[in-house]
């Protein structure tokens, strides 16, 4: 009996310093190439500087969290975090109405005045 009790005691101890936990963390800063834009003059590239320094996002920067875990055996984590380019980019799509590559002026007014009503 005493037998039994040390084995199963043995095994236990054994499994335990056996049983490890795979752990996977990893973030990943996602900043791709700022867009290539052109400015029809100096006021339409001032306008939309200083418009995206006052209000830098509709919804601030984005970070995504994912976490998948098997209790004991397995946990990994992966945090997404978008840098300064995302929103520049966002903020050149949303400006330059017809895609065409250069902001003129009104396309620049037009923004600055939509994200003052946003910001508000």
């Amino acid at each position: 009996m005493k037998n039994s009790f040390h084995g199963w005691a043995f095994t236990v101890v054994l499994g335990a310093i056996l049983c490890g936990c795979i752990h996977q963390s990893e973030t990943v800063y996602h900043n791709p190439e700022r867009a290539k834009v052109e400015f029809e003059n100096e006021k339409a590239a001032r306008i939309f500087c200083e418009t995206l320094s006052k209000f830098p996002a509709s919804g601030g920067r984005h970070e995504s969290n994912t976490t998948v875990e098997i209790p004991v055996v397995f946990e990994h984590h992966r945090e997404v975090v978008e840098g300064e380019n995302v929103a520049f980019n966002e903020a050149v799509r949303q400006c330059d109405t017809n895609q065409d590559g250069k902001i003129t002026e009104m396309e620049a007014n037009i923004f600055a005045e939509t994200r003052e009503h946003r910001g508000k």
